[in-house]
């Protein structure tokens, strides 16, 4: 169950920027412009986070299956609409369809671990998903430029059919009902009271700060470093992916690492010294960058901070889910709702200034990791 709860956790991210490579091809196909193109991405990351807000707490009052397996069932006819669409505007709608619909995957993965699992070995289960969720955006963009170097653009959409006719099979076939009738909330009109008493818990709110902040660095990185470790460090495309790989594997090794680490550790323990580790490589990489020192130290930079982000992210969702027993699915939703509205911000700012300089990208994982280290301390004074 845990590795199809993987498959729903990384699909959607994955869908996110899968197609970045044949953008190109689509503004082409529908004669319009990139920014019409680009604005596709914006409309699913909004339905990502619209949809985890809305479908986590209802999900506490009408149970997990059935609302993923509808949401699997919505994310697979929207990818293949949006292979026949007949404007770019029709393909913006679908994909905020799509995002609704993906973000079942993400929010009640996340609210099933914490029906079945609790402690040490939620945040276990946590760290599995965090590893496999950090690396499909990572990852996609690989795969979707190999379909784009050999195949029109639909045959993306096609694939992510295929992945939405998996998701689907995994709820139906894998993953059961974990939340019992008794433990359900009576009724749908107090969904955003659950929102809300979510909200108004400080020390859940510290944890999921700390992880939305250590999401806003590493899609600062993920959204900049193409430009930056080409235009700026003069590698070639092939070296940019192969330096990306690298990035993804220490992201990979920190979260297997802390699987084994929460059995013998506190994760809060964990999670301060690796918040540390970020804000201090990312401060020190953005001192260096501003000093005119750029080559290996940053590349130094990009592998340590994706390393850290690994023992970060599954650790801030257990102990943030940890504070809200009851509420696990609006504990997912205002989690999922943090992530992906700071994942739209960050994007467009760190080409503020445009491709040829690292400063917007390392300034911006400065400020985000600082403000994560800034939570986490808050969440230990609240927790005591």
């Amino acid at each position: 169950m845990i590795g199809a709860l993987g498959i729903l956790s990384a699909v959607s991210p994955m869908a996110t920027d899968i197609y970045l490579a044949s953008m190109p091809a689509i503004s082409a196909w529908f004669d319009t412009s990139a920014s019409a193109v680009q604005l596709t991405l914006t409309t699913y990351m909004i339905g990502m986070a619209l949809g985890q807000f809305v479908i986590g707490p209802v999900s506490d009052v009408l149970g997990r299956h059935r609302l993923l397996v509808a949401g699997n069932v919505l994310f697979l006819v929207c990818s293949l609409l949006i292979v026949v669409a007949p404007t770019i505007e029709t393909v913006m709608a679908l994909r905020t369809l799509q995002g609704v619909a993906g973000a079942a995957g993400v929010v009640v993965a996340r609210a099933v671990v914490a029906d079945i699992s609790t402690g040490r070995q939620a945040a276990r289960l946590y760290s599995i998903l965090a590893t496999i969720t950090s690396v499909a955006p990572v990852v996609a963009p690989l795969i979707g430029g190999v379909i784009a170097t050999v195949a029109r653009w639909q045959v993306v959409f096609w694939t992510l059919t295929g992945f939405g006719l998996l998701m689907l099979l995994c709820s139906v076939l894998v993953v059961p009902e974990t939340l019992p009738v008794h433990a359900r909330h009576p009724a749908l009109r107090g969904v955003l009271g659950l929102s809300a008493r979510v909200l108004r818990n400080g020390s859940f709110m510290a944890y999921a700060l700390c992880f939305a902040f250590t999401f806003g660095s590493l899609f600062s990185y993920i959204s900049a470093s193409s430009f930056v470790i080409q235009n700026v460090l003069g590698l070639s495309a092939l070296a940019y992916s192969v330096a990306f790989a690298v990035n993804a594997c220490g992201a990979i090794a920190g979260g297997l690492v802390n699987v084994r680490l929460v059995d013998r550790v506190e994760p809060a323990a964990i999670l301060r010294i690796a918040v540390v580790v970020l804000c201090a490589t990312n401060v020190v990489g953005l001192a260096l960058i501003l000093s005119g020192v750029t080559g290996w130290t940053t590349l130094l930079q990009f592998l340590l901070g994706q390393t850290a982000v690994g023992f970060i992210m599954g650790n801030a969702v257990a102990l943030a889910q940890g504070r809200v027993p009851g509420l696990a699915g609006a504990g997912a939703a205002v989690l999922g709702l943090l992530q992906f509205v700071l994942g739209g911000l960050v994007s467009p700012l760190t080409g503020i200034a445009g491709q040829h300089t690292a400063v917007p990208m390392a300034l911006s994982m400065a400020v985000w990791s600082t403000l994560a280290l800034g939570a986490a301390l808050l969440a230990r004074r609240l927790s005591r």
